[in-house]
C-alpha cells in the first residue's frame, strides 16, 4: 500500500504521520430502512441502543465507505499486527475532547474489523466537551454495537463464518449505526465493553481517559486514514494491562465526523502537517 499521511490524535492535538493516496468519502445523512436482520439483545450497563444496526452498502454514504474498506483493512492489518505490541500507541491516545464537534453533524459509526477472541461491544456518550478528570464522560449514553463479533477476524477461527450474519457474529464489514446529531460544542466519547458474556455483561469497561480505567491503561488508539478524510479510525485493546499483548486490533471502527469537523480537527493540530 502506498505511503499515506496519517493524522494522529494525541490529547487535544492530531499528530501527523505518513499514509497512502487520497481517498474520498460519503457524507452522513438520515437513516435508511435497511435494518440488519440480526440485532443483538445485549444491553451492557442497562444502556439502550441508539438505533438498530443497518447493513453495509445500503445507501450512497455506506457504499462510499464500503469502497474504501478493502484498502483500509490491508493498512490496519499492516500496522496493528496480531500479537505485536503497537509501539506508537502513546502517539495515538484518544482524548475525548479530540472528538469535539465544531459543527452540528449526525455521525455514523461503521464496523471495520474484529480481531479479538472475546465478544466486545461499543457504546458512546454524547455531552458537553470537558477536560480529562479520571472519570467517565458525562452525557447521554447509548449502545452502538452491543455485540461486535463479525465474520472478518484476523485471529479467531471460530468467528470466520463466511459472508453471513449469525447470532454469534451479527455483523459484516461496513455495517453501521446512525447516531443522532451531535451539536456544536459537544463531544462524542467512546466506551468499550470488553469480554461480554452470554448475558451481555462485560468483564471490563474501558474509557478514553486511561485514568478512568481500572488498570490505568490506554485502550483506544485513533487516526485519520488520509489527508482530507472525514473519517476517523479507532482501534481497541480488550485485555487488562497485566495480560495484554498491546496490539490494539481487537475491534476497529470507523467514525464519520463530517468534512467540516474533520478539517477543523486537522487544522487545529499543534504538529506540523
Amino acid at each position: 500500500m502506498k505511503a499515506l499521511h496519517l493524522k494522529w490524535l494525541l490529547g487535544l492535538a492530531l499528530w501527523s504521520c505518513l499514509t497512502a493516496a487520497a481517498m474520498g468519502g460519503g457524507t452522513s445523512g438520515g437513516t435508511s430502512s435497511y435494518v440488519s436482520p440480526i440485532q443483538s439483545s445485549y444491553r451492557e450497563l442497562g444502556w439502550s441502543i441508539v438505533a438498530q444496526v443497518e447493513v453495509a452498502g445500503c445507501d450512497a454514504a455506506a457504499q462510499a465507505l464500503q469502497a474504501l474498506l478493502p484498502s483500509w483493512e490491508t493498512y490496519i492489518n499492516s500496522i496493528l499486527k496480531e500479537g505485536v505490541a503497537f509501539a506508537q500507541a502513546n502517539q495515538c491516545q484518544l482524548d475525548p475532547t479530540s472528538l469535539y464537534f465544531y459543527y452540528a453533524y449526525a455521525p455514523r459509526i461503521y464496523m471495520a474489523m474484529d480481531g479479538g477472541w472475546y465478544t466486545d461491544g461499543i457504546g458512546v456518550t454524547i455531552g458537553p466537551a470537558a477536560p480529562l478528570n479520571g472519570q467517565p464522560t458525562v452525557g447521554t449514553n447509548y449502545l452502538v454495537f452491543p455485540n461486535g463479533n463479525m465474520n472478518y477476524n484476523n485471529n479467531c477461527p471460530t468467528k470466520q463464518v463466511g459472508n453471513v450474519r449469525t447470532t454469534f457474529c451479527p455483523l459484516l464489514p461496513g455495517d453501521f449505526v446512525q447516531l443522532p446529531t451531535v451539536q456544536a460544542g459537544q463531544q462524542l466519547s467512546l466506551v468499550f465493553f470488553s469480554n461480554v458474556n452470554s448475558n451481555g455483561v462485560p468483564t471490563n469497561v474501558f474509557y478514553e481517559d486511561p485514568n478512568a480505567n481500572v488498570d490505568g491503561m490506554q485502550h483506544m488508539v485513533a487516526f485519520f486514514p488520509s489527508v482530507g478524510s472525514q473519517y476517523i479510525i479507532v482501534a481497541f485493546e480488550d485485555q487488562l494491562e497485566s495480560i495484554s499483548d498491546f496490539d490494539y486490533n481487537d475491534m476497529v471502527i470507523i467514525i464519520d465526523v463530517g468534512p467540516q469537523n474533520a478539517a477543523m480537527l486537522m487544522n487545529n493540530s499543534s504538529m506540523p502537517k
